[in-house]
């Protein structure tokens, strides 16, 4: 398929995501996330590797997966002290290390994430480790000037991994792609994609027809996999959190927010899938396509048998996926930039 064509065809699927995330906006979120979501994290993590994750380090997999892994077992250890599945684990790291190192680490779970954003770039932008070593540092105080800012919190720590990664990045992604091939339908899916996200929070809508009774399967599923708090930190930045003191998802900011987050997501993934042919996703080993979908086959079971447990198991793909895609995001705008800017001169390498 031609980038005209494949151009085309995420215009048509804009629209398809848009329709859909105002007919059943939960609904579809919560399928997007569990079906389309494992596949996207387990097809982009082989792509990546196959183009060395688009950095100048060898190490960059290593460092960033390391970050990774530390967050995941952060949460491991707050599931566990719900009393849920993961006690076992909570105990076992009793036994290995001090509660303190733990909760600090959770404490500062944004700062964390802003380190593998950091490191992202120094490993991709520059190749003298000195120059690296500096920008780390540089990340490091400026997490320092903004701890203990709730904003800076919900930026990085709830933002960057959702909005930021599928909305932002994934535009500017498509913007770079339009910029290199010069597709005017390129330019039309990059405007139609922003143009849409504003018609969300101002095309009226009558919160009542979207109404989630309690004990309903799809408001079960969106509190107990953690959502609805995603939803109400982000809520926070709009200066409310829905009704009341809480965060409500039938508000019409938490309606509102459900309609985004479907189409963002779902147009996310279904932007990935279609550019199969462009970027070559699927031409990878024999091995890693038949391990890839026996991976998803059994993530979608996980989700189906139940969701939190599916949530819990895909943590370190999903977050391994977004943590992975930083090098990539960095030349994305380091392209977008370079395009739009007159070159003043050479940058170190």
């Amino acid at each position: 398929m031609e980038t005209r064509q494949i151009d085309l065809l995420n215009i048509g699927l804009i629209v398809l995501s848009l329709i859909a995330a105002f007919i059943l906006p939960f609904q579809v979120f919560l399928f997007s996330y569990a079906v389309l979501g494992p596949l996207h994290y387990i097809t982009e993590i082989s792509w990546l590797d196959e183009r060395k994750y688009f950095s100048q380090s060898k190490y960059t997999p290593w460092v960033l997966g390391s970050l990774v892994l530390v967050l995941c077992v952060v949460t491991f250890y707050r599931e566990g002290e719900r009393e849920g599945a993961l006690t076992f684990f909570k105990n076992a790291m009793d036994g290995l290390f001090s509660k303190e190192i733990v909760l600090f680490i959770a404490k500062n779970y944004a700062h964390f994430l802003f380190l593998a954003f950091v490191s992202a770039v120094a490993l991709t932008a520059f190749k003298d480790r000195w120059y690296r070593l500096m920008v780390i540092l540089m990340g490091i105080g400026i997490a320092m000037l903004f701890h203990g800012n709730s904003t800076y919190k919900i930026l990085i720590g709830t933002m960057l991994p959702t909005i930021i990664h599928v909305s932002i990045f994934t535009g500017l992604f498509m913007l770079y792609g339009a910029m290199k091939s010069g597709s005017k339908p390129g330019f039309a899916a990059v405007g139609l994609f922003v143009l849409v996200q504003l018609v969300i929070f101002y095309f009226p809508i009558t919160a009542e027809n979207y109404f989630l009774p309690e004990m309903n399967t799809t408001a079960d599923t969106m509190k107990a996999g953690g959502f609805n708090n995603v939803l109400g930190q982000i809520g926070i930045l709009f200066g409310k959190t829905g009704q009341g003191n809480g965060f409500v998802l039938n508000s019409e900011l938490g309606v509102r927010l459900g309609i985004y987050f479907a189409f963002i997501y779902t147009y996310h993934y279904l932007n990935w899938f279609s550019k199969t042919s462009l970027i070559g996703w699927h031409k990878v080993s024999k091995k890693k396509l038949i391990g890839g979908l026996v991976i998803w086959v059994a993530s979608v079971a996980l989700y189906a048998f139940d969701y939190r447990v599916g949530l819990l198991s895909l943590l370190f793909l999903s977050l391994m996926h977004v943590v992975l895609e930083f090098p990539l995001n960095y030349l994305s705008v380091k392209g977008v930039v370079e395009g739009v800017l007159p070159k003043s001169g050479k940058t170190h390498t």
